[in-house]
């Protein structure tokens, strides 16, 4: 069995990319918001928000699906949410927001395509506390790229 170093080292040494806008981007969004919510309904999924490159059209990212997800406590997210998205495969981390090892920590997860084993979306899992309320200012950027495409181009 893998250890956490292990773990983390593995993610780190895989290639990033940089590509064209993809069109699928916001299907992919879609289909693993729907699957989120199939399995752990809204008393632990709430709001769920496609952000980062991916969201905004036309722009070229990493071909990676990044989501911010608000789930109604951490602790569930720990406990109930990452036994499940780990058994189907998925990477889980208890990350810290800030540095190396500085609270406010997230439950983030790095979903893979079944066959070719590449990412295909990253899960970062948080509440509204106030702690976290830059990841949700991330999403006043990914607002103003979409209103003003000529920015983002």
């Amino acid at each position: 069995m893998e250890t956490l170093e292990q773990k983390i080292q593995r993610v780190l040494r895989e290639d990033v990319a940089i590509v064209p806008y993809d069109p699928r981007w916001p299907e992919w969004f879609r289909a693993e918001k729907a699957h989120l919510a199939d399995t752990f309904g809204a008393d632990l999924i709430r709001r769920v928000e496609h952000m980062g490159s991916t969201s905004v059209p036309g722009l070229s990212a990493k071909p990676v699906v990044d989501m911010l997800i608000e789930v109604s406590d951490l602790e569930h997210a720990q406990s109930q949410i990452a036994s499940v998205l780990e058994a189907q495969g998925y990477d889980y981390f208890w990350r810290p927001t800030f540095g190396d090892s500085t609270p406010p920590f997230y439950a983030w997860f790095i979903k893979r395509h079944a066959i070719s084993g590449v990412r295909t979306h990253h899960l970062h899992m948080i509440t509204t506390a106030p702690e976290y309320s830059g990841h949700w200012d991330d999403l006043l950027f990914r607002d103003y790229l979409i209103e003003h495409p000529h920015v983002a181009a």
